[in-house]
């Protein structure tokens, strides 16, 4: 049932409504300044709803105008009037209802002091005014002003301001204590003068809501200055210097929201769908009040490339991709980017210059990032030998074998060993039977067993092994390592009379003559020793041989000191002392080399 207005045309103590004064800020003074208990109250009296007052209800508001003599119009402009359960206006704009202030109402004190000192501290001159209702309001723009929150009891004195200090009288004559300076923000100033004179903010999004602009400004300014920030948690005051900054970029147009962004992607090292903007304008539920933000996210997304876009891919400098990319590759290595840039700059990757004769940028940064995954997967000299289950001796006697080679980088003080390379020495192991511990033939011995007993370098056994010269083999079960793998005697003897009548590794017949490598590579270089490469499986990788007769006709005209020694069966040292009292000196021949004449040393 519709209820009636009073029959009386005035109250006993009428106040009219002040410029700017929402209905329900009217409601609350009459109902103080004429002794009613509450609003609620007053309005029983009255005939008017409260409920109404408070939603901009055009009946109710005129009701209360003709009651206290205020201009209609001015009321129905300063009251926030609700148009759905979601949507409310104020003054000609439409607000998300949650935008508007309710239980957190709050004032300017200053504009309270002045309002008690015109009003002969009563109370009841205290106003409301609709430029401190929008959240996104602050400050009192006339005075500079922080504004202060009103008591709250419960959701009954929501809009009953004067209410809502009335159960502490304390609070009124704390004004002068709750003034905090506080200069109105560059989006405050311009959501103001919207709401005042209807002048759009930002012209080319001039059919967006205030409060919908404000997350957005707030969202951009958040993702070009720091990324993944979610802005929501963040301090108010970093909050308003966020909304600006975004509000600038936004002002500039499409291209400038583009341009930074296309920036802000590399220098950040992300992807939109990363960011707290991209979530808020593509929620799930695609709210019809962000569809303009919506369209503009899509369209950002569609451009997206690898820390950039691509309609801005030209204005992107080549830096700005490498940057991103350390940055990347940082975080899927767990190394930090500093060790990533000190790494590709020992090894010569950094600095990029294009003017060089090198790969494209892309290309170039996916060399990067693979040169930088092995490094970090790569293994020590002592995690290597424990990878493959042998000793430092072994595994050293791998390298010098070829089998295994350090990898060719600066980024480490110490050699590292390729984890791949590693791993294709147990793939060429996992190519013998497993076995159980009692299926085991009688002659067997394992791979450090037979590099002692038979003098056979390791690196020389998986030779065998890899072309098939040992098919009775065998890893011991359970694991896959060196030292679970067992070779048969009569099968490795054989192996080893035939490849004696064949080729030599280079780095066996260094260790054969006890040479250093640049006095292998001299002699090799002066053409005293000819060797030559070849693959010793299909697939395998080429290595530096020398022909076992060739070896034989050397020394038969030279010998080493190790060479020597063996023959006079003397030790290194004796040797060295007979060497320094004849003042025997090396052949011309061999380029600074320890080979000496075959007569002349083993005549010592």
């Amino acid at each position: 049932m519709s209820r009636k207005f009073p029959t009386v045309s005035k109250l006993p103590i009428a106040l009219a409504a002040m410029p700017g004064e929402p209905g329900f800020s009217v409601l609350s003074r009459n109902a103080a300044v004429n002794a009613s208990l509450s609003s609620a109250t007053f309005c029983t009296a009255t005939g008017l709803s409260k409920a109404g007052i408070c939603a901009g209800d055009a009946k109710q508001l005129d009701g209360l105008a003709r009651l206290t003599g205020s201009d209609l119009p001015d009321l129905l402009r300063s009251s926030p009037s609700k148009v759905s359960g979601k949507f409310t206006l104020l003054n000609k704009q439409q607000f998300l209802t949650r935008s508007i202030r309710k239980q957190d109402l709050s004032i300017c004190p200053v504009c309270w002091i002045e309002d008690l000192e015109k009003g002969a501290q009563q109370v009841d001159g205290c106003v409301q005014r609709w430029q401190w209702l929008p959240r996104f309001a602050s400050c009192c723009a006339q005075h500079g002003v922080a504004l202060c929150e009103l008591p709250y009891a419960d959701y009954t004195t929501c809009y009953d301001h004067l209410l809502r200090i009335a159960p502490e009288p304390g609070w009124i004559r704390s004004l002068e204590a709750r003034i905090i300076p506080r200069a109105p923000s560059a989006f405050e100033t311009a959501a103001l003068k919207q709401v005042e004179d209807q002048a759009p903010m930002i012209k080319w999004l001039s059919e967006v809501q205030i409060d919908v602009l404000e997350r957005w400004c707030l969202g951009l300014g958040a993702f070009i200055a720091s990324g993944t920030l979610r802005p929501d948690t963040a301090p108010q005051q970093q909050q308003r210097e966020l909304i600006n900054f975004g509000l600038s970029v936004s002002r500039d147009g499409h291209g400038k929201i583009f341009d930074e962004i296309d920036k802000a992607l590399g220098r950040h090292s992300i992807r939109l769908s990363n960011t707290w903007l991209h979530g808020w304008a593509l929620q799930s539920s695609s709210p019809e009040e962000r569809s303009t933000f919506r369209k503009l996210m899509q369209e950002l997304s569609h451009d997206q490339g690898d820390y950039y876009l691509v309609s801005r891919q030209r204005q992107s400098s080549d830096q700005a991709m490498i940057d991103a990319w350390i940055k990347k590759i940082s975080h899927a290595t767990g190394r930090q980017s500093r060790w990533v840039k000190s790494a590709l700059t020992a090894d010569g990757f950094l600095p990029y210059d294009a003017n060089v004769k090198r790969a494209p940028v892309k290309p170039f940064v996916r060399s990067c990032q693979t040169h930088i995954r092995s490094l970090a997967a790569s293994k020590s000299l002592e995690q290597s030998a424990d990878h493959l289950g042998v000793g430092i001796v072994m595994f050293k006697g791998l390298i010098v074998g070829g089998t295994v080679s350090p990898m060719k980088t600066r980024a480490f003080k110490k050699p590292r060993f390729s984890a791949a390379e590693l791993d294709r020495v147990l793939d060429l192991i996992s190519q013998a039977t497993t076995r159980s511990g009692e299926d085991r033939p009688s002659d067997m011995i394992s791979i450090g067993q037979a590099a002692f007993i038979y003098r056979c370098p390791a690196s020389q056994i998986l030779q065998f092994l890899e072309a098939g010269d040992l098919p009775s083999s065998y890893v011991e079960a359970p694991g896959l390592r060196m030292d679970a793998l067992h070779i048969s005697r009569q099968e490795l003897s054989s192996a080893m009379h035939w490849h004696a009548r064949q080729d030599i590794l280079l780095g066996e017949a260094k260790h054969l003559l006890g040479l250093s490598s640049p006095e292998m590579r001299r002699i090799i270089t002066n053409k005293l020793l000819p060797t030559h490469f070849k693959r010793t499986t299909p697939n395998g990788k080429a290595h530096e041989f020398i022909k076992h007769t060739d070896l034989i006709a050397f020394l038969k005209i030279y010998q080493t000191p190790k060479t020597a020694r063996i023959k006079l069966g003397v030790s290194p040292s004796e040797l060295a002392h007979r060497i320094r009292a004849t003042q025997l000196a090396p052949e011309p021949a061999a380029g600074g080399a320890r080979v000496y004449n075959r007569v002349d040393i083993l005549n010592l």
